[in-house]
């Protein structure tokens, strides 16, 4: 299930990925600085080929 938040174009969801991947992920945000949303939303966006808005 997805929910707007506040009308600012986001979605809040829940999904489910591999402990391996999740580890990867979230060593990279702390890398760079970020959530772990965030990296996932950037790498979404390098995925699909979408610039930040």
């Amino acid at each position: 299930m997805t929910e707007s938040e506040n009308g600012d174009n986001t979605t809040r969801t829940t999904i489910k990925i591999d402990d391996e991947i999740w580890r990867r992920v979230r060593s990279q945000a702390i890398r760079e600085d970020r959530r772990v949303s965030e990296e996932l939303e950037q790498i979404l966006r390098e995925y699909f080929d979408e610039e930040e808005p």
